[in-house]
């Protein structure tokens, strides 16, 4: 199992060389090994019972021995060699590697480091496909109810308002749970994991192995593939179970930027924290606050002043106000193509109840139709503005490992 082996015994050598040769040694001193014994546990022994003249008979001829001799020699030889390569580069200027080579080492390393790790990976992809069908089955079909034409409330023929309402709320219901399945799913990782990456950075990057921006770019490039498959993955199973009327491709983005988003929220706090308990105890700041300022439990316009600005800060209420956009598209079309053909908006009203409705609960969640670009941008600028942050973070803590 052990090519050489090293014996000490109060801080010095009394054997240094092969393993083979262990019991040859201690038998030309005068200790044979015992058949069917432990050459190691026999020497070990040796050193605990022998009175101190024979152990330090023992080490002295350890010193005349030649595998002492051997090893000499082989250090000499290093020695020269070391000189010899002193001489010829003490001239030379040891260039640090640059940007594109420290970016596409890292990222190899986290492209293993991420394949390595088969059963995080696994489990994080499976609790997306967990939650994914469980949700699908909590809310089949909630997107298709208010229009079905065998039991529809949101209909002319069949318009109930409360029913019609009951109907928008529950299809409203399954773009939040989405939304915050993928906010959920993309925080609680980073937020777990980063602390217990952050000694290996702090150490590599005090040694001056790589800088900190490279670093976070090879770790955002690997986590970009591995949150879009799992948003992929939910919208798969969920979008023809809830009976979703939204461009898919759309859908999906919309998620990933907010998984993306929420990841570099749960980035940023990581970096400020040293261990992975401490990053439980502040996961509740990642996640509640976002709930609190979408609009979900209290309208944005009832949120007090003082504190609206919040809601600048949330990933999740952007990600929330653009799925509505995208997913309600159609009850937006069907007015406007009723407006278009010369109709009054009585006639309008008349013709789609439902949908002039479910317009006006949409309003109602402060989204506004035609500010799908600002949600957009604001998004991305949350996405981009918390690494960026991050990065400055760990760069300052960087400097003041030593």
């Amino acid at each position: 199992m052990f090519d050489d082996i090293v014996i000490l015994h109060a801080g010095e050598v009394a054997y240094h060389g092969p393993a083979n040769d262990l019991a040859k040694h201690f038998e030309q001193l005068g200790f044979p090994c015992p058949a069917n014994f432990n050459p190691g546990d026999h020497v070990m022994f040796l050193m605990q019972k022998e009175p101190a003249e024979k152990i330090k008979q023992v080490k002295g001829s350890w010193g005349s021995s030649k595998h002492y001799r051997e090893m000499c020699s082989k250090l000499q030889l290093l020695n020269d060699s070391r000189d010899l390569g002193a001489q010829t580069t003490e001239n030379r200027t040891v260039e640090k590697p640059g940007f594109w080579r420290q970016l596409s080492v890292l990222t190899a390393r986290e492209v293993r480091g991420t394949l390595r790790n088969k059963g995080i990976l696994g489990a994080r992809l499976g609790m997306s496909v967990f939650l994914s069908v469980l949700y699908g089955w909590l809310f089949a079909n909630s997107a298709r109810n208010g229009d079905n034409p065998q039991s529809g409330k949101c209909l002319p023929g069949e318009f109930e308002p409360g029913a019609c309402t009951g109907d928008f709320q529950a299809h409203f219901g399954t773009l939040v749970s989405m939304s915050i399945m993928s906010m959920m799913g993309s925080a609680q990782p980073v937020l777990l994991q980063f602390p217990a990456e952050r000694p290996v950075f702090l150490r590599e990057y005090a040694a001056q192995q790589y800088g900190v921006v490279p670093y976070f770019i090879s770790k955002t490039m690997v986590e970009m593939p591995v949150v879009l498959v799992s948003s992929l993955l939910s919208f798969v199973i969920t979008y023809w179970l809830m009976g979703l009327h939204g461009e898919f491709f759309l859908l999906v983005g919309i998620a990933w930027l907010l998984g993306m988003a929420s990841s570099s929220l749960a980035l940023l706090v990581g970096c400020g924290v040293a261990s992975g308990q401490k990053a439980v105890q502040l996961a509740p700041l990642t996640l509640i606050p976002q709930m609190l300022f979408s609009g979900l439990f209290l309208p944005v316009a009832k949120i007090p002043l003082s504190l609206r600005w919040v809601r600048y800060l949330c990933p999740l209420k952007y990600a929330i106000d653009l799925m509505t956009i995208v997913e309600f598209s159609y009850v937006r079309d069907a007015i406007d193509q009723c407006t278009a053909s010369g109709a009054s908006k009585l006639q309008c009203q008349q013709e789609y109840p439902g949908d002039y409705l479910r317009q006006t609960l949409v309003e109602n969640q402060s989204i506004e139709w035609d500010q799908w670009g600002f949600y957009l941008g604001t998004l991305v600028a949350l996405l981009v503005g918390f690494r960026v942050i991050a990065t400055i973070l760990l760069w300052r803590k960087g400097k003041f490992v030593f």
